[in-house]
C-alpha cells in the first residue's frame, strides 16, 4: 500500500514532510518496503471516569513520545515513512491526534499555533 491509496481510503495527514504521517482508517495496513505502520489504540488507552474519553494522561504521552522517537531514530526505519494509524472511532481519533500533536510540541519544540 502506498500513501496515495491510503489517502484515498481514509484520512491522512502529513506531520513531518516525507517522514511522519497520521492516518485514520478501519484497520492497520501491513508494513511495506517503504512504509512502517503502527497503532496505539489498544496500548495507550484512556481510563474513563464517567462517559468522557480523554485526553490521555502524561504518563501515556511520555510512553508515546519515547515510542515515536525510537521509531524515528531506528536505523531499520531510516528510509521508511512512518504512519501512526488510528481507528475510525471519534474518541480514539481524538486521543491519537492529541498524542501526535503533543509530540510535536513537547519533543520537537514546535509552537502549538
Amino acid at each position: 500500500m502506498d500513501l496515495a491509496v491510503l489517502s484515498a481510503t481514509g484520512l491522512l495527514a502529513e506531520i513531518i514532510p516525507d517522514r511522519l504521517y497520521w492516518a485514520s482508517r478501519s484497520s492497520t495496513p501491513p508494513e511495506s518496503d517503504t512504509i512502517h505502520f503502527f497503532n496505539t489504540d489498544q496500548t495507550l488507552r484512556y481510563e474513563a471516569f464517567y462517559s468522557d474519553f480523554g485526553p490521555l494522561n502524561l504518563a501515556q504521552l511520555y510512553r508515546y513520545c519515547k515510542l515515536l522517537e525510537a521509531r524515528l531514530s531506528s536505523p531499520s526505519l531510516a528510509y521508511k515513512k512512518i504512519v501512526h494509524v488510528t481507528g475510525e472511532d471519534g474518541r480514539k481519533r481524538s486521543n491519537s491526534a492529541f498524542l501526535i500533536a503533543s509530540f510535536l510540541v513537547v519533543c520537537r519544540g514546535i509552537a502549538p499555533d
